[in-house]
């Protein structure tokens, strides 16, 4: 930790402790005037980041701070450092809160998350970084990458692999997000764990490392995955999907274009993680559970399934805001 002390205006660090992440390079860094969250990206691998996208990560932060959005800034060292470079992994500092996440949030707390997330794309629609983002996970590319990844996942050892390669190409084939649907930085991975809560107050939407310049009904499709499955994943709650749109609607109206596309954007949000998940089986964690998620998220009677069999419903709430 030499280079931290040489770089920021701690007298002394007491304790470095490694947190627990999905894919970054965490530590809990405790301090003689407090505690700090150190996140860096991997060496290597689809989390690394290189410099220049973490300066966009930084600006995104900046922009929404200036506008009263509840985020962790990384804090500055001396000359006014922020990034951490360190044999590969980049990064930043910032405050470490105590603050946690809600996995099952009531129906008043998933609005208040719909009005932080309309606020969110308000702030952030038509706006985008000056430094490049090389990390972006919307359609086009996904189609492109997975052209490699099912070689990848062909060669390996998970299970009904022809068909989960079937099935994805399938959907994704059959999508479309034109480009004139409204645009800007997009946070990508708004799930439950993400958002900070002190008591029924949002305290801090965290983890920006996965933002790119990308359609807003994206993300909103990808936090209404995270948020709207319940039962660990068995159902779909069009009560949680019809308070998160009703908070959402508070701070940012869509429009009839969204609107019409939003149910294909969940679609594409489950097939996204349902990659990810299958990639993460194979080359990261052996986990059966990562590779059962993968196979439910698109195989028969599984979440594509699910939204489907309430797409009606969920255009009908939809028409209520």
């Amino acid at each position: 930790m030499d280079l931290i002390l040489e770089n920021f205006n701690f007298r002394n660090i007491l304790s470095v402790e490694p947190m627990l992440t999905s894919g970054n390079v965490s530590y809990i860094i405790t301090t003689d005037i407090g505690k700090y969250f150190l996140r860096l990206s991997p060496d290597k691998g689809p989390r690394f980041r290189r410099i220049n996208e973490i300066y966009s990560e930084i600006e995104l932060l900046y922009h929404l701070g200036k506008n009263h959005f509840p985020i962790l800034f990384p804090i500055k060292g001396k000359d006014n450092l922020m990034i951490i470079s360190l044999k590969g992994h980049n990064g930043y500092i910032r405050r470490f809160v105590e603050d946690t996440s809600k996995e099952n949030p009531n129906l008043n707390q998933i609005e208040e998350f719909g009005k932080a997330l309309g606020k969110f794309h308000s702030l952030t629609e038509n706006f985008r970084t000056n430094s490049g983002r090389e990390h972006v996970f919307d359609l086009d590319k996904t189609r492109e990458f997975f052209k490699e990844d099912a070689k990848y996942i062909t060669n390996s050892n998970f299970k009904y692999k022809e068909k989960f390669i079937s099935r994805i190409n399938h959907i994704l084939s059959s999508m479309d997000f034109p480009e004139y649907l409204p645009s800007g930085m997009i946070h990508e991975d708004l799930g439950k764990r993400h958002v900070l809560w002190n008591r029924n107050k949002i305290s801090a939407i965290i983890d920006f490392d996965r933002t790119y310049f990308g359609k807003l009904i994206l993300d909103l499709g990808q936090a209404c995955r995270g948020w709207c499955f319940t039962d660990n994943w068995g159902k779909w709650s069009n009560e949680n999907f019809k308070h998160l749109i009703k908070g959402y609607s508070k701070r940012r109206k869509l429009t009839e274009i969204e609107k019409g596309y939003l149910v294909d954007a969940i679609k594409f949000g489950i097939v996204e993680r349902a990659i990810s998940f299958s990639l993460r089986f194979i080359g990261t964690t052996g986990d059966p559970e990562d590779e059962n998620y993968a196979l439910y998220s698109v195989l028969d009677n599984g979440l594509l399934d699910i939204i489907e069999k309430n797409r009606t419903i969920i255009e009908e709430i939809l028409e209520e805001f």
